[in-house]
């Protein structure tokens, strides 16, 4: 490819995909799109969260006004507990006030489409194209497809999600070449303890515009989001009986959706709702095993990877596609910094992974705290162990402020486009809360402290009932 224009050829188009073409064609940089599927936006999973650390990006790629006006804003949110304690919060209001952009949520496929129509290039766009291998071009990469094409480039970006072929091939290579072989440890680091059955119902009544409900049980959790249109989207999460180790999880159908909803349905979530309602009222539902991992190899020679094909989180708290938003604007920045003043050049190998390891180096601390807080957040809505129902029923009721206060810290360190200028939204939670974390080491500082003197008092009165009897 020597004397060629530098090229990206992006394996998956859907969220992470879509976003890094758009940033892509920001910076100039020739790209190509490789989907498996026979459609960009097909009418398939449910809703798709999107945070003020993704929504400032898709600010500056210039299209977060069209999915703005298909959001209900997120208002009110309400806590339920099994004992029939509700509480109710305003942080989705702090949110907006700190930072300008509300919590919000719209179907995945209003997402796809809305990015898709604003994306220029759409020629770029192949579908029908499912990559089977990668293998080392003269002076570059190649992408084969299962029809037999061949498509070239100067790097191979793996955005085709949790089961990413790119990532297999990656792991391939490295261990065929035997520079950089990835151990067995880290091919096994992605595991398995709980389903989701996942959702779109219409005609919940006792919900108003923008209204959340987080209902914690035992062992499971339902969180809802009431949206544009009457329309609920919602995620019903349920421990498994085991932990199981990818790629060897179980897998789900609609039968075993059903089930699970009809074992539950009289399970109360929020005043006369229940999780029954739900289901009757389906527009669109889905079970899924929620795989869990963060691996530590990000890149190998010239394929990278982005989003849930290098982490996958809980979507508890909501950061799943907002990391890959963040993913994308941060190659795509280094790769503009790479070939800046002249975008036909073709750089060395040695170029390429200095811009590689500085993309992981940027990234992996940041995406390793946000997967920590998603993990903790999923098991503290599942009441999973004494702690995590200690913290969930009582802290929270505490200090009410922790939602906003948590979600503030990971907002206010997202990326930007190094090369587009930063939106300017009012809000002091841009410059308040740094990068450093500060906030969450008082935070944890505080809970632990909390805690302790929670079971103090509970050894306490344990010791009392003893001397009574």
């Amino acid at each position: 490819m020597e004397g060629s224009k530098f090229r990206v050829i992006i394996v998956g188009g859907s969220v992470t995909g879509l976003v890094l073409a758009h940033c892509l064609n920001r910076a100039g940089i020739d790209h190509l799109i490789l989907e498996k599927g026979s459609e960009v936006a097909p009418d398939i999973g449910a809703s798709i969260g999107i945070m003020p650390n993704g929504a400032r990006i898709l600010e500056q790629l210039g299209f977060y006004e069209k999915i703005e006006r298909c959001i209900e804003p997120m208002s009110t949110s309400h806590i339920t507990f099994p004992d029939g304690l509700a509480l109710e919060s305003r942080y989705p209001q702090d949110i907006h006030e700190r930072f300008g952009y509300s919590v919000a949520f719209l179907a995945r496929t209003e997402f796809l489409r809305i990015a898709y129509e604003s994306y220029p290039e759409k020629t770029k766009v192949i579908t029908g194209k499912r990559v089977t291998e990668v293998k080392h071009c003269q002076g570059g990469i190649c992408a084969v497809t299962d029809d037999g094409s061949v498509y070239q480039g100067s790097l191979v970006v793996g955005a085709d999600g949790v089961h990413s072929r790119i990532r297999s091939e990656m792991w391939r290579m490295a261990n065929k070449d035997a520079l950089e072989s990835i151990s067995d440890k880290e091919k096994k680091s992605m595991t398995v303890e709980y389903a989701c059955v996942f959702g779109i119902s219409s005609g919940i009544k006792c919900l108003g515009d923008g209204e959340q409900v987080n209902a914690f049980l035992d062992g499971a959790a339902v969180l809802m989001i009431q949206g544009k249109g009457d329309r609920t989207f919602w995620f019903l999460f349920k421990k498994l009986d085991q932990k199981y180790v990818y790629p060897d999880a179980p897998r789900f159908s609609m039968d075993d959706a059903e089930k699970l909803c009809s074992e539950m349905k009289d399970v109360r979530l929020y005043q006369e709702l229940c999780v029954g309602d739900l289901w009757r009222n389906r527009e669109i539902a889905a079970m899924t095993a929620v795989e869990e991992g963060l691996f530590k190899t990000w890149f190998y020679d010239r394929m990278v990877l982005l989003g849930d094909s290098i982490h996958k989180m809980a979507p508890n708290f909501g950061q799943g596609a907002n990391c890959a938003i963040e993913d994308a604007a941060a190659l795509a920045s280094l790769l503009q910094t790479l070939l800046r003043g002249n975008p036909t050049q073709q750089p060395s190998l040695v170029q390429i992974r200095n811009t590689l390891q500085a993309y992981q180096d940027k990234r992996y601390p940041r995406v390793r705290g946000i997967y920590d807080d998603s993990w903790t957040v999923c098991r503290i809505h599942s009441r999973d162990g004494l702690l995590n129902k200690l913290v969930g029923r009582y802290y929270t009721q505490w200090n009410t402020s922790l939602p906003a206060n948590i979600a503030s810290k990971v907002f206010a360190g997202g990326e930007t486009l190094s090369f587009l200028p930063v939106p300017v939204r009012s809000g002091r939670g841009w410059q308040s809360r740094s990068r450093s974390g500060k906030y969450g080491v008082w935070s944890y500082t505080v809970l632990f402290v909390f805690i302790a003197i929670l079971a103090q008092g509970f050894i306490s009165f344990s010791d009392e009932l003893l001397f009574l009897k």
